[in-house]
């Protein structure tokens, strides 16, 4: 609204009022009329933050709820200028949240602060690969307590000016995904494209360990689109793929008469209940060539050197996998429902613990990792194998009898992890009984050893008193004995 003001300002020379200064102050006659009134927070309440970006400008405002109203709390509001003007658009939506932390840093630290916005800003946020600004950004917010999730209608009259000029139309929420899979005899492989709502491009390649045919090959890069747009929550998804078979087998025009078939289409159909629409087209071979080309070299390749390709992994075959893990161990399911589903526990000590060791975790094939430091994932161990590795590692087939320490190690050079794994290797050491019968035994005296300093016979001698005894003849009972020093 204000931003024919500011171009007008910073050309005061020559001043030029046109319709677009004109509708400007309109606007804001007609806003000052219909002000709002702003409330305040109490400490310990839950305050919604809703986040905006225009071409120039970032704005967020703070809300509360009172019953099924929402009131206003405040409005901030950043002029870009400068670099900030080329910035891609979820780092100004990250700009604004961190411009909001800053100005309105006790609400921030009294409250729990939910940030609703359709985004990926929270993946983001949480991951510990980025780099630059955005990791500085993500310290910054660390010290808050902060959740995101997706962003709900409002209903609230308040609210509805900021969102007839900061949201955009519905129809550009469409997040567009190109897949295809290739199988040859050097290896196979999937190629995901992603375009955002703000045409940003996000590619993948993605190799299969398993031998699969180029049907199979197609379905398994359908299933690597879904679930990498999962990652980047997005809402409303349109599948692309140049497989006539497939798109028509989904759609349900064709019969899937293969047991595998029906595995897949299956697994697609459930995983896409969870978006508000996802749908699948066909399209020509020649417009879908960049996911081809990306599914080819994942598969000749098993290392792939390009910087282009934000993302490779190694895919298993998921005809037989759950759609979400299914994990007992409860060390691992609140990490594994924050990094599937954002979910976090009510105590809010503890869901910021494991908002702060989320970054390090990652979900591959419905299996956690740990990621390493400049090393390889290490895989999550329930409470149960924890036993069973360690005695492998320590006294099976080619056992070495580590030490603790060097136990813990080695264990971790063997891709295992898990938090208490330093405390249980010291334990199945002290238990082991081989370790106990031919353990290297210290034979050094407890303390040092003092030096008699004598050089000749009674240079140096003491006397001591023994007894008492039996009496003996003359009343005599106790014993003196002189002991040189020398000669013993």
């Amino acid at each position: 609204m204000s931003y024919p003001f500011f171009q007008l300002l910073r050309n005061a020379q020559q001043f030029r009022w046109d319709e677009k200064c004109e509708q400007a102050f309109q606007d804001l006659k007609i806003h000052l009329v219909e002000l709002h009134v702003l409330v305040k927070s109490e400490p310990g309440e839950k305050l919604f933050v809703y986040l905006s970006t225009t071409e120039y400008v970032v704005s967020s405002f703070l809300i509360k709820e009172e019953g099924s109203d929402k009131k206003p709390i405040y409005y901030v509001s950043h002029a870009l200028r400068g670099p900030e003007l080329r910035y891609s658009e979820i780092a100004k939506i990250a700009l604004a949240l961190i411009m909001t932390a800053r100005k309105l840093q006790a609400h921030f630290l009294s409250n729990q602060t939910i940030v609703l916005t359709n985004s990926p800003l929270g993946r983001i946020m949480t991951h510990s690969e980025v780099s630059g600004r955005m990791i500085k950004w993500t310290v910054e917010l660390g010290e808050y307590y902060i959740e995101y999730k997706p962003r709900f209608v409002i209903k609230a009259q308040a609210l509805s000016d900021f969102l007839s000029e900061m949201v955009e139309p519905e129809e550009e929420e469409v997040w567009r995904v190109f897949v295809d899979g290739a199988s040859s005899l050097a290896g196979c492989g999937v190629g995901v494209i992603i375009i955002s709502p703000p045409r940003e491009k996000i590619k993948l390649a993605l190799r299969i360990d398993s031998r699969v045919t180029n049907n199979e090959a197609e379905y398994e890069a359908v299933l690597a689109g879904i679930r990498a747009a999962q990652e980047v929550v997005a809402s409303w998804i349109i599948l692309y793929s140049d497989s006539q078979l497939i798109t028509q087998q989904i759609k349900g025009v064709y019969e899937a008469k293969d047991d595998w078939m029906l595995k897949y289409l299956q697994l697609i159909r459930a995983q896409a209940e969870i978006f508000a629409d996802c749908s699948i087209g066909q399209i020509p071979r020649e417009e879908n060539g960049e996911a081809h080309a990306l599914a080819k070299m994942a598969a000749s390749l098993s290392e792939v050197s390009t910087r282009e390709v934000l993302h490779i992994s190694q895919l298993i075959l998921s005809t037989d996998e759950e759609i979400l893990p299914a994990s007992k161990d409860s060390r691992k399911i609140p990490l594994i429902k924050f990094v599937v589903n954002n979910e976090l526990p009510e105590d809010k000590a503890q869901a910021q613990k494991i908002k702060r060791q989320a970054p390090r975790f990652v979900l591959l094939n419905n299996i956690l990792y740990r990621r390493s430091f400049r090393g390889p994932l290490l895989k999550c161990l329930s409470e149960k194998e924890v036993d069973y590795v360690l005695r492998e590692i320590h006294e099976g087939c080619c056992a070495e009898h580590l030490r603790g320490i060097s136990l813990a190690r080695k264990t971790m050079l063997a891709r295992f992890w898990w938090p208490t794994l330093n405390q249980d290797s010291a334990r199945v050491v002290q238990a082991c009984e081989g370790c106990q019968h031919h353990s290297k035994f210290q034979h050094s005296p407890a303390s040092i050893m003092k030096p008699i300093w004598a050089s000749c016979p009674f240079d140096q001698w003491t006397m001591d008193t023994v007894g008492p005894f039996p009496i003996a003849r003359a009343q005599k009972k106790f014993l003196l004995v002189d002991v040189d020093y020398f000669s013993k």
